[in-house]
């Protein structure tokens, strides 16, 4: 058996407010229906957050329904469980359902049989249920041993590949051991590990969502497994989407000669190589203590705008450094540097002392995705 694992497609997410990247979105999920198809699979596996919310625009509905139907017509089911995007609250009918979709595991786990495979799927709990969690989880294993193939889809994080408190809601110990294959959703980038008896495996988002998926894009592509049953381990194929808008993260200092290194950057991208496909996004990272600001995004303005005209989709320049509190009062800088030996000598590390005061910085403003990029900033550092 061939099947198709794919998880975080998040149709309907509209990145910046873009119309343009809410059809990327789309453009992926295109692209994977497509491939899928091409691949010849004889299931695929949605690992969880099908949609970005329970509720989607008319548009996601539309293209879900379309996709859908191009694998009917060459007899390919679906599978798949909810994640915490497109969980509805309150018991809420899932966006799912209009699309006769099957959803596995609400609240329990739930067996499907496909040419004598065995799938269990548990949809997304989190918080006060995450002991409901572990306790299905623990029933699998005995329902395996009348099943020689096993497949188990769930949307969780798991400590080892997300460390974060209240991150995560399984370790590895708390999964069963006689499963094949191990398809799960919800960490964004591409995970393949031997665990068990088989493999387990995130797929990945199906689209560069935030900045802190960048780095992973350009090491791993973003898309899809194809997974063969057939041996004694599974076969793992990774496919990776051509429809993704590039992304780019750069990073200087203060003492760099930015407009050089841009320009440089710039002909590399449109000059020297074939220009992409997709016009580009580009995040542009300063770091020091004494940046002016209003030059800097002068110069990159000038360049990108002047150069590239309608080339470039959005582009950001994100400050950090003693200057990223440079709004603030004496009275609040001193308050906030006072802050920042509080959280060290409460830690006990200055590492982490650093971090909570990054962290802090972005929050007390209500920057939430700030916040959002520091944490997995600091967690890319660990892994590397």
């Amino acid at each position: 058996m061939r099947i198709g694992h794919i998880a975080d497609t998040h149709l309907g997410y509209r990145q910046y407010n873009l119309e343009e990247r809410e059809n990327d979105i789309y453009d992926a999920f295109n692209e994977v229906i497509d491939r899928m198809i091409e691949e010849r699979v004889d299931v695929v596996i949605h690992a969880g957050d099908f949609f970005d919310s329970p509720h989607p625009p008319i548009k996601a509905l539309y293209v879900a329904k379309e996709g859908i139907k191009k694998l009917r017509e060459h007899n390919i089911p679906i599978l798949t469980v909810l994640g915490e995007h497109d969980t509805p609250r309150r018991r809420a009918m899932p966006p799912h359902l209009l699309l006769d979709i099957p959803i596995l595991g609400i609240g329990q786990v739930q067996k499907v049989v496909i040419n004598d495979v065995a799938f269990f799927g548990i949809s997304n709990l989190k918080g006060h249920r995450v002991e409901l969690l572990k306790e299905e989880l623990s029933k699998v294993d005995l329902l395996t041993r009348e099943y020689n193939k096993s497949v188990l889809i769930a949307h969780q994080a798991i400590k080892k590949f997300l460390p974060f408190e209240e991150a995560y809601e399984l370790e590895m110990a708390d999964l069963p051991r006689e499963i094949t294959y191990y398809a799960f959703g919800h960490i964004h980038s591409r995970v393949i590990e031997q665990f068990g008896k088989g493999y387990l495996a995130y797929s990945g988002s199906t689209e560069i969502m935030r900045k802190s998926e960048i780095s992973s894009w350009k090491r791993h592509g973003k898309g899809i497994y194809i997974v063969d049953l057939e041996g004694d381990l599974p076969e793992i194929h990774q496919i990776n989407l051509e429809s993704i808008r590039p992304q780019f993260e750069l990073s200087y200092t203060q003492n760099d000669n930015i407009s050089k290194e841009l320009r440089a950057f710039i002909y590399m991208l449109f000059e020297e190589n074939i220009p992409p496909k997709k016009a580009p996004i580009l995040k542009l990272n300063v770091q020091g203590d004494s940046i002016r600001k209003p030059e800097i995004i002068e110069r990159v303005r000038g360049i990108l705008e002047d150069l590239v005209p309608h080339k470039i989709l959005r582009y950001d320049v994100h400050f950090s450094g003693a200057d990223v509190l440079s709004s603030l009062t004496p009275e609040e800088l001193k308050e906030i540097g006072d802050l920042k030996t509080l959280f060290t000598e409460y830690l006990g590390d200055a590492k982490l002392g650093e971090l909570a005061f990054e962290l802090y910085s972005h929050l007390w403003k209500d920057d939430i995705e700030g916040g959002i990029e520091v944490c997995m900033r600091h967690l890319e550092g660990e892994e590397e």
